[in-house]
């Protein structure tokens, strides 16, 4: 039994495409999955799309998943992963320029939270994959690994130079 009893339930009913066993995995995981999209994108729609365009993946993936709630949460992420990425890279190729009005009101951010933000954004994106996922997610190395396509001694020497360098860019604000 994985870290995860509560989607090891959901597995089989997932291959199965169970309304109900999408639904429960859902809330199990959506909450944490957004979190990690909303690192990445600092956009609450965009990441909204990522996590949705992951399930809609896992949908039509859904007979081939194997393993676990363990192995079935690493999916996701890496999906959600996959579809954050490919939203920076658009990005890249062809910036937007805001249309949704300003709000009457100024949005207050913690100070703290804004420097935070602002750390992470001047991390690579294999950086802020690797903080978000660890702190964010609560992935442990190997799940992380699984997600990035990489090994766990890979990971937590990759992970240990993001927290490294996030700490030098938040002692420095």
């Amino acid at each position: 039994m994985s870290e995860y009893p509560e989607l090891d339930d959901q597995v089989d009913g997932v291959r199965r495409r169970s309304e109900a066993a999408f639904a429960t995995v859902y809330r199990i995981t959506a909450d944490d999955l957004l979190s990690y999209a909303y690192g990445m994108l600092h956009d609450r729609t965009a990441a909204e799309d990522a996590v949705q365009q992951a399930f809609l993946e896992l949908a039509r993936a859904a007979p081939t998943i194997r393993g676990d709630g363990r192995t079935l949460r690493a999916w996701l992420f890496r999906s959600v992963r996959y579809n954050c990425l490919d939203e920076l890279r658009r990005r890249r190729r062809r910036p937007e320029t805001p249309t949704d009005p300003l709000p009457d009101e100024p949005v207050e951010d913690d100070v703290a939270d804004v420097d935070l933000r602002r750390a992470l954004e001047r991390l690579t994106e294999r950086q802020r994959t690797m903080v978000l996922l660890r702190h964010v997610g609560g992935l442990t190395g190997e799940e992380i690994a699984r997600v990035v396509g990489s090994n766990r001694v890979a990971v937590y020497a990759a992970l240990a130079r993001a927290e490294r360098r996030l700490r030098h860019l938040l002692e420095a604000t």
